[in-house]
């Protein structure tokens, strides 16, 4: 009896643990499942638990079409995304009907920078599920990556209409749409809408105050940046302010604003350039050439530092240093046929011999100011330089006159015909001529010393 009863105790036993085993297995894989689609767990961590999932042999069909996209999701966030792609895809033919697969392998797509297939996959999102505002929006910033401008408007158009208060970035990439079709009136309107839904959407105003620099409204592009300043401060929106303000003439704020950015990125060689300008429209001469020697000495081969240093330093009556830097530029760019006048230019003041023959046998003389350096050499007469000068668009021909004048107006000085000269530095030196700096700043200087000679 005794033995008996211990080999029934010892039956019951065993039975007992494969009971729990088996609860405790089921326990496991419930866990498996939660941890497999819970994306605040690692990475790492969920791909092992998924793919003991996909390996189970538990599920099967739409069933297991939910580790196959939770796996996936935790790869694409590790950017392996051609893993990620390849489970998306076999939880879709498990389950073509799965909205979020489609839409998240569309999204891994776009990450490839695949947009085509991005496309098709959130429309297919769309398809399954017509309220998915996400893959509305994505797919419009798909269709903006791919410069389908119209496709990309037409989602946002969607998404607007079905909620007026939509977030401030659908409205902001719908301006960003309307921009790349040049349709700068609707996308400042976009713009608008985004500051009124977050007035502290910075991008917002960044690019509604390029769309005011566009449409030539300079002080409320400046306003704009001034406020996206307030908001993020970089060195590209001082530049960009910068930029205004030199537009506006003001050319004080113009150089605080370049300043700053300097302040930021000291090596940015464009920002000192444009500095060095704003200076030498205020006629402060000192100021700009040593922004160019700052130049200079970031980059030793930058001809055009050179030839803008060169060129004041003659203007301010320091011909032999002058002279220096325009050789120097004519070495660095033989070709620059202003190079090669201003030389010629400097020559003469100095009583040197001219250079322009040779240096002529490098020059492009099929455009301006090839006929400048024609009537240089003897080969045309003021007035057939002057007619020269009136050829090409309205903006082309001011500037291509205003430096006929002033070239002119050297000539005669040469010559000893003063009268003559200032007549013509004084056509070349009026505001009008600033899109010929050098002739402007030349006629100004000159008229200047022969008002000192008077």
């Amino acid at each position: 009896m005794r033995v008996l009863d211990l080999a029934r105790i010892a039956f019951v036993g065993t039975a007992a643990i494969a009971a729990l085993s088996s609860a405790a297995r089921a326990a496991d894989f419930d866990d498996d499942q939660r941890v497999c689609s819970q994306p605040g767990v690692g990475a790492d961590v969920r791909i092992v638990v998924c793919t003991r999932q996909i390996e189970s042999g538990r599920l099967e069909g739409a069933g297991l079409a939910v580790p196959y996209n939770s796996r996936g999701f935790a790869y694409r966030e590790k950017s392996d995304v051609d893993h990620a792609i390849a489970d998306f895809s076999q939880a879709i033919q498990l389950n073509p009907k799965y909205t979020f697969a489609w839409f998240n392998r569309g999204k891994t797509y776009a990450d490839k920078k695949d947009l085509d297939h991005a496309v098709a996959d959130y429309s297919e999102a769309i398809k399954l599920d017509p309220n998915n505002i996400d893959a509305y929006y994505l797919r419009g910033k798909a269709y903006l990556a791919k410069k389908d401008y119209d496709g990309a408007i037409a989602d946002y158009n969607h998404l607007i209409e079905g909620n007026p208060k939509i977030a401030a970035a659908v409205y902001n990439d719908r301006g960003v749409a309307y921009t790349n079709k040049n349709d700068i009136d609707r996308a400042i309107a976009d713009y608008s809408q985004a500051i009124q839904l977050d007035p502290k959407d910075a991008q917002a105003y960044t690019n509604r105050a390029l769309m005011y620099q566009a449409k030539g409204d300079l002080d409320h592009a400046i306003a704009d940046f001034t406020q996206t300043i307030a908001l993020k401060p970089s060195f590209g929106l001082y530049y960009s302010r910068a930029i205004a303000y030199r537009d506006k003439r003001d050319y004080d704020d113009a150089i605080a604003d370049y300043s700053k950015a300097i302040e930021i990125n000291p090596k940015q060689l464009d920002l000192i350039h444009n500095r060095a300008a704003a200076y030498r429209h205020k006629g402060d001469f000192r100021s700009a050439m040593a922004d160019y020697t700052r130049e200079i000495e970031l980059d030793p081969k930058l001809w055009a530092a050179f030839f803008s240093r060169g060129h004041l330093a003659v203007l301010t009556g320091a011909l032999p240093e002058g002279m220096a830097d325009l050789t120097k530029a004519a070495e660095l760019s033989p070709g620059n046929a202003y190079v090669a006048l201003s030389i010629e230019i400097a020559s003469r003041h100095s009583n040197a011999a001219s250079r322009l023959v040779d240096a002529s046998k490098q020059l492009d003389m099929k455009s301006w100011p090839a006929p400048v350096v024609q009537f240089y050499l003897g080969q045309l007469t003021p007035e057939a330089l002057m007619t020269a000068a009136n050829s090409g668009d309205a903006a082309a021909r001011m500037n291509q006159t205003c430096g006929a004048n002033y070239y002119i107006g050297e000539y005669y000085l040469w010559q000893g015909k003063k009268d003559d000269a200032r007549r013509l530095f004084a056509l070349a030196a009026k505001d009008d001529c600033r899109g010929d700096i050098l002739a402007l700043e030349g006629a100004r200087a000159a008229l200047k010393a022969l008002d000192a000679k008077s």
